[in-house]
């Protein structure tokens, strides 16, 4: 397989239902160069990183899928550190000079206390729309090629609301884009269509157009809603399961149910520095 085929030029499947299941954002800055292994692989000092794994394992004892990402925006040049936690369509900020305020939050109890409501309430509730552009090239060659020109872009839109990521899973799909607090994926994002995207994010409304998934939903239900194509739905009952099912939201004016199913697989190059196509399965709607 030839290193210059980028993955995200020679992907034509559909997208719906392929965004990660995860209940919890933890995104951490930490602004030298990433290596493949982003976090893993960085310089931090061991107890940050220690603090990173504790807080992953007593979220998940907790029955929460916890993703760790690391974020930057390298072109400001500040000494506080940031923390952005997103949780239950919310995203809470906390702040410190460098890396050792992190030892003081119990980010565990802090949840299950519900914001507002624990001595750390003092964090900042974020509002605004905030993206995550994927740029990990170490990870993915499409990553930055496709991913830094729509984070530049993104700067001029939205400012300081546009982060740099790490690996945020499928390359193929790239430019990849995080959208909080919502915690809505996007794909197939450029800057031909930044400036429409955008506008309809800002709106308070899904770009189908782009849509992988809602993380917080299960992949079928990702794949339900991405083929509905209807904004403010509420998810009201499943009925089957990752392999078929009829999956039903409220919606303005009353209910929506839609089918889907498992489509039959497909050979794709799932990433740049592959050497063979990897088989992988994606959703279809189903027969009413």
């Amino acid at each position: 397989m030839s290193e210059k085929r980028y993955c995200s030029e020679a992907c034509s499947e559909s997208m719906a239902g392929t965004s990660d299941v995860v209940d919890v954002w933890l995104l951490l800055e930490y602004r030298p160069a990433w290596k493949s292994k982003a976090l893993a692989a960085s310089d931090l000092a061991q107890p940050t990183k220690l603090w990173v794994q504790k807080t992953v394992d007593s979220l998940a004892e907790r029955g929460l899928k916890v993703r760790p990402q690391l974020i930057r925006r390298p072109e400001l040049d500040t000494e506080q550190v940031r923390l952005l936690i997103a949780w239950d369509q919310a995203v809470w900020e906390f702040s410190g000079n460098g890396y050792d305020f992190l030892q003081d939050l119990d980010l565990a109890s802090w949840l299950a206390a519900g914001p507002g409501q624990s001595p750390l309430a003092a964090a900042r509730k974020l509002s605004r729309p905030r993206y995550f552009v994927c740029t990990n090239g170490q990870r993915d060659l499409c990553c930055a090629r496709f991913g830094l020109p729509v984070y530049n872009a993104l700067r001029e839109s939205v400012g300081d609301r546009v982060w740099q990521v790490s690996h945020l899973g499928g390359h193929r799909f790239a430019p990849n884009i995080l959208v909080l607090p919502d915690a809505v994926m996007y794909g197939r994002v450029n800057p031909e269509t930044l400036h429409e995207f955008v506008s309809v994010v800002e709106s308070g409304k899904v770009a189908f157009a782009h849509l992988r998934g809602r993380s917080r939903y299960p992949k079928h239900v990702q794949a339900a809603e991405a083929f509905l194509g209807k904004d403010e739905l509420r998810l009201l009952h499943v009925d089957g399961d990752a392999e078929a099912a009829a999956v039903t939201f409220a919606m303005p004016g009353g209910q929506a149910k839609v089918q889907v199913e498992l489509a039959e697989t497909r050979r794709v190059l799932a990433s740049c520095g592959d050497d063979a196509l990897s088989e992988v399965a994606g959703y279809r709607a189903g027969r009413q």
